[in-house]
């Protein structure tokens, strides 16, 4: 019966798709039929959504939640920088979003803020686990409409180096100064992750004070001036 589904799926997105949209969406069919064939034959849903695993949480998996990024800090505790108990683990920049420039394009940077793992091992991996670290895993503040907390074991390694082990990500933190001036721990090695240039949360604007934050520029504007970046309040 499955076999018989899962050709029937094929020969219909064969027809709508090029060879390339073909063979991806294939690969899924595929994958949901294999992993979860009564869900995807009973249940009208997408391929996606019957093979989606969204951290453990109930949420659709449309859900912000589900996206597979992590929730900035200052959703978790209304400021733009890393909660006690955690401590950067790498970072990477985003080119194109315009938050940052100043004149001419300029990077957006993102940095990981991972748990501290509590004397606990972690191989070579240098990551321990979120049971060993006490770093619990779910959407942020318990809500589908924020990203996920605590669930991604890793790390760029860029930042605090001679720290052996790090526990999953809590949260990161979004700024225009390179990470290097805010961290003498991280280096300049470059990691770059254009899908996430324009992740936003009202958060960050409701926040210009932040340390983390630079003025990279002061613009004229009807009744006043525009301020670009994070900026501090004097």
């Amino acid at each position: 019966m499955s076999t018989t589904l899962a050709q029937k799926a094929s020969r219909f997105l064969e027809r709508r798709s090029d060879r390339r949209g073909f063979l991806r969406r294939s690969a899924l069919v595929g994958t949901a039929m294999a992993a979860a064939p009564t869900t995807y034959v009973l249940k009208p849903k997408t391929a996606y959504a019957a093979i989606c695993n969204c951290s453990g949480s109930n949420c659709d998996c449309g859900a912000l939640c589900c996206d597979g990024y992590t929730e900035f800090c200052c959703t978790l505790n209304g400021v733009n920088g890393c909660p006690p108990g955690t401590s950067y683990g790498g970072w990477w920049k985003a080119d194109g979003s315009g938050y940052c420039d100043n004149g001419t394009p300029q990077p957006r940077y993102y940095l990981d803020c991972n748990a501290a793992c509590n004397n606990c091992g972690c191989g070579a991996s240098g990551v321990c686990a979120g049971s060993c670290s006490g770093t619990p895993c779910g959407c942020a503040n318990g809500s589908c409409n924020n990203r996920k907390a605590g669930c991604t074991g890793f790390r760029y390694g860029q930042c605090n180096q001679a720290t052996a082990c790090l526990g999953p990500i809590v949260c990161r933190v979004v700024t225009c100064t390179p990470p290097w001036d805010l961290d003498p721990t991280c280096t300049t090695a470059v990691r770059t992750d254009n899908n996430t240039r324009f992740h936003n949360r009202p958060c960050l604007q409701e926040d210009p004070g932040n340390p983390e934050g630079a003025l990279v520029a002061v613009q004229l504007a009807p009744g006043g001036v525009r301020f670009v970046g994070y900026v501090l309040a004097t």
